[in-house]
């Protein structure tokens, strides 16, 4: 056979093969290409998400109320869709088709978390349409909204009469509710923070891990737009039962509501308040308190095991966290403050395991009900990575499945923590002030054990507010640390134990000053 005639022979074969392969190559391409443009604006909604809650609820001064609360998130899931649709450039009523595509929305907050998600609506036991034919929903519409809130909460029982439900928190914070023993009296409904680093002499003095606790820490003071006198100026505040009260010159006692004053009407109430915003010991209670807390829980149920947690079918929990016979409130495995002991360890899986099952069941009911049935919506599997921001921060979990993207269907989910909220105070909430130059860093700035004088507030402290959408202020006069706040390149990014990393410090008065802000500025 002629050399051309294999020619021919080779270009027929080849030539197809090289256009599918070019075609499949295109078609990787882009499927990869699209699968970064959707990561990239699922990512961009949910932090949008995140900075509506965010400045909804920091320039809310009753965002601790539950009704406040949930319209705040329910804002931010809108805005979460709102952003979506944008995204994909699409807005108005054709948003819709976009958002048929998000199963669920998960806001994860201090003690429990929300899913927003679809439902159907169901009035046909309240009223019927011709009752009232202007009714603003429909009998069996969908519509999107926010599921009764879930706690962290797990079930235990111990022969002995111990039936118990413990609800836990992102901190140290928990709830005990049922029957401690089999005596008449032995019903518990008690909260308190479980800490292992607190000592509490007969004289009444408190150290916590090794710093001493004063009993009176001084009057907290906050700079706020005086609705009165137009005008900022600086009050002696107190958080007392999540709201924070002010006096003002006159020794009258206000808290500011919708961007007003009010002040408070009971003589009782007053000299309480006022004494507690004078002489603020806020710091030494809670400790004391958590001392005759922690103590009482050990004494009680000192041996609850992981195997003792049950589920909704009264059955062992086969999970990471639950098995074993580990004591949940032994500290041989480390104080309870610590990630490796067996309180955390627990904890933490309670609070995975909790988040797991009940958004596995919403997206599946999803699925059944309101997929085409061209789209199988499911839970995916998220990293320990993710696991870690979830469990340790509050955060906003958004999914989008479902959308095509070349040669197969897109399937992703984005977290972003939020880190700037009224809900929670994690170890990183707290910035520090040099009294002497009037600046606030972060913990870990490289250069603060050098410093003297310092103060612990909160990081929503320094955030920029708001009195009427006009008047913007801040609440704490001084200013950003360049090298810790600003560029963040003179910070050690502390990866591990906080508490380890102030004792090599060795600076008792950066620790005390830590340690007050973190557990006092959230009661």
């Amino acid at each position: 056979m002629k050399i051309q005639s294999l020619a021919i022979i080779f270009v027929i074969i080849i030539l197809p093969i090289s256009i599918l392969l070019s075609e499949y190559t295109q078609a990787l391409i882009t499927t990869v290409n699209l699968q970064t443009s959707y990561n990239s604006s699922l990512i961009s909604a949910t932090y949008d998400a995140v900075v509506a809650y965010q400045l909804n609820s920091i320039n809310d001064s009753s965002t601790d109320i539950t009704n406040s609360k949930i319209r705040d998130i329910e804002a931010s899931a809108n805005t979460f869709l709102t952003s979506i649709g944008n995204q994909f450039n699409m807005s108005g009523e054709s948003s819709r088709t976009i958002n048929t595509f998000v199963p669920a929305i998960v806001f994860t907050m201090y003690d429990g978390y929300y899913i927003y998600s679809p439902y159907e609506n169901d009035i046909s036991g309240i009223y019927s349409a011709d009752a009232n034919p202007n009714a603003s929903y429909t009998d069996g519409e969908t519509l999107d909204g926010l599921k009764p809130y879930v706690y962290y909460s797990c079930r235990y029982t111990r022969p002995g009469g111990v039936d118990v439900v413990i609800t836990y928190s992102l901190d140290n914070y928990i709830t005990i509710q049922g029957y401690v023993g089999s005596g008449p009296n032995d019903y518990w409904n008690k909260s308190g923070y479980f800490l292992d680093k607190v000592l509490l002499d007969g004289s009444g003095n408190i150290t916590y891990d090794g710093i001493p606790i004063e009993r009176s820490e001084g009057a907290l003071t906050e700079q706020i737009y005086d609705s009165e006198l137009k005008s900022l100026k600086t009050y002696k505040y107190a958080k007392i039962n999540g709201t924070k009260y002010y006096l003002d010159d006159n020794g009258q006692v206000f808290y500011i509501q919708n961007g007003e004053k009010n002040y408070s009407p009971s003589k009782t109430q007053l000299d309480y308040y006022k004494g507690i915003i004078e002489d603020n010991d806020s710091a030494y209670e809670y400790y004391r308190n958590a001392a005759e807390f922690t103590e009482e829980v050990r004494n009680v149920l000192g041996d609850l095991t992981f195997d003792n947690a049950v589920d909704e079918n009264n059955e062992n929990i086969d999970a990471n966290g639950f098995n074993g016979t580990d004591k949940i409130f032994d500290n041989s495995n480390g104080d309870a403050e610590e990630k490796e002991s067996n309180f955390s360890v627990h904890r933490t899986a309670v609070i995975r395991y909790t988040i797991e099952k009940n958004l596995s069941i919403a997206i599946a009911n999803y699925d059944q009900k309101y997929s085409s049935g061209s789209v199988a919506f499911s839970m995916p599997n998220l990293s320990e990575e993710d696991w870690y921001k979830i469990i340790n921060k509050t955060s906003v979990i958004t999914f989008l499945q479902g959308l095509p993207m070349g040669t197969k269907l897109y399937n992703g989910y984005a977290i972003i923590t939020n880190d700037t909220n009224k809900d929670v105070v994690t170890e990183d909430s707290i910035y520090i002030v040099t009294t002497g130059d009037n600046t606030y860093h972060r913990l870990d700035e490289t250069n603060l054990e050098n410093s003297s004088g310092f103060m612990g507030y909160l990081n929503i402290d320094f955030e920029k507010r708001t009195n009427d959408n006009t008047n913007y202020y801040y609440s704490r006069p001084e200013t950003a640390s360049y090298t810790s706040i600003v560029n963040q390149t003179g910070a050690n990014f502390i990866e591990d134990d906080v508490y380890q990393y102030l004792q090599l410090q060795g600076k008792t008065d950066l620790a005390k000053a830590y340690y007050t802000a973190l557990r006092t500025r959230k009661i």
